[in-house]
């Protein structure tokens, strides 16, 4: 993996000793399993610690959309975040 901002995704959950490229292919496969946080969970922390615009440089608009397209917005609080969710669909 080579992605640079890939760097803001370790904050996210390394107090579930998890790395960015664990979080990173969470987002991307849903697949869960063998970690301690749902997809559900990671996707919801990273709307909340990770800017739109980093998750901009990570992710393509088409795996924005796949990742975040059934999110609720009543549990993101950010109104930029909100936005940025809506214009995915």
């Amino acid at each position: 993996m080579q992605n640079k901002d890939l760097k803001h995704l370790e904050k996210v959950c390394f107090e579930y000793c998890m790395s960015a490229e664990d979080v990173y292919n969470i987002l991307l496969s849903k697949n869960d399993e063998e970690f301690p946080l749902s997809f559900e969970t990671v996707k919801y922390k990273v709307l909340k610690d990770i800017s739109c615009e980093a998750l901009k440089n990570i992710f393509t608009q088409e795996e924005l959309k796949s990742i975040f397209a059934d999110s609720n917005l009543k549990k993101i609080k950010n109104k930029d975040t909100r936005k940025f969710i809506k214009s995915l669909t």
